[in-house]
C-alpha cells in the first residue's frame, strides 16, 4: 500500500506542477551536459527518456542531435502533454509506469533516466525494464542524486513525508547491484556534481 501510494503521490504532484519551474526547464539541467557528451560518443539512432517530466532533457537532445529519433515515457499525463507540445511531432510520447513499460523489447539504442529513479518503489523492476527495451550493445544513461552518507540518510527519512512521491536516494553500490542483476555487462559510475551521479551501463 505504501509503495502504491508513492506512485499515486508522484503522479498527482507532477500533474499539478506542470506549469512550475520544473515544467519550464527542470531543476537539474546543469547535469544534462554530461549525458549529452555521452550521447555524442554513443551516436544512438533511437533514444527514450524514462521519467521524462516536462521534456527539458529531450529538448536539449533534439537541439543538439536532430537526427536521433526521440521517445518519452512518464507516469504523469500532464507532463507527457507538456513534453509532446515541446518536441517535434515525430517524437513518441507515452504515459506509462517505468516498472511496467508498455513498450516492445529491444527497441532503443539508448535509454536515459534523469532524476527519476528515486521516485520508483521497485527500482530493480524499472532497471530490468530499461534493460529489456534496449537493443544489444545499447546503453543506459542513469542520472540521479548522490550525496554524502549523513545527507543521504537524512533524505531517506524525509522522503516519505514529501508530497512528490520520493522513495529513496540510493548508494552507488545499490545502483551497481541493480544494473548487474538486470544483466548489464558493464557500468561506469561517476560523480558529476556534489549532489549527483551519472552511470553509463551497456547491455
Amino acid at each position: 500500500m505504501i509503495m502504491a501510494d508513492a506512485k499515486e503521490r508522484s503522479r498527482t504532484y507532477f500533474n499539478l506542477h506542470r506549469g512550475s519551474r520544473l515544467a519550464r526547464g527542470g531543476y537539474w539541467r546543469h547535469d544534462y551536459r554530461f549525458s549529452l557528451e555521452e550521447l555524442a560518443r554513443l551516436k544512438p539512432g533511437e533514444l527514450i527518456d524514462i521519467g521524462c517530466g516536462p521534456g527539458a532533457f529531450l529538448c536539449e537532445v533534439e537541439k543538439r542531435f536532430p537526427e536521433i529519433r526521440l521517445s518519452a515515457l512518464d507516469l504523469s499525463e500532464e507532463m507527457i502533454g507538456v513534453t509532446r507540445r515541446r518536441l517535434r511531432e515525430t517524437a513518441a510520447c507515452t504515459v506509462g509506469d517505468a516498472e511496467h513499460m508498455p513498450l516492445a523489447s529491444g527497441q532503443y539504442d539508448a535509454v536515459t533516466c534523469n532524476m527519476s529513479i528515486h521516485h520508483y518503489p521497485h527500482p530493480q523492476d524499472a532497471v530490468n525494464e530499461m534493460y529489456r527495451i534496449l537493443r544489444p550493445g545499447g546503453a543506459l544513461l542513469l542520472n540521479d542524486m548522490d550525496c554524502v552518507r549523513p545527507v543521504r540518510a537524512l533524505a531517506n527519512v524525509v522522503f516519505p513525508l514529501l508530497p512528490g512521491g520520493d522513495v529513496k536516494m540510493y548508494e552507488r553500490r545499490e545502483i551497481e547491484h541493480m544494473l548487474w542483476n538486470a544483466g548489464f555487462r558493464s557500468a561506469r559510475y561517476r560523480k558529476i556534481s556534489p549532489f549527483s551521479f551519472l552511470c553509463v551501463a551497456v547491455k
